[in-house]
């Protein structure tokens, strides 16, 4: 494979950023879950359901 070096990394990156924020989520509860995978799927259930991921 062969390409110029110059197009390679941040130097060649055509991305341009506008800016950047950080996000801090407040929690309003907290949940204790085991680490087995039916716990972990209803969790992840949960989180799609209510938006909170997906």
């Amino acid at each position: 494979m062969q390409g110029d070096l110059a197009q390679c990394g941040l130097s060649g990156s055509p991305t341009k950023v506008k800016a950047i924020q950080n996000i801090v989520f407040q929690a309003k509860e907290n949940k204790t879950i085991g680490s087995n995978d039916r716990e972990i799927e209803e969790l992840i259930v949960e989180l799609l359901a209510n938006h909170t991921i997906g």
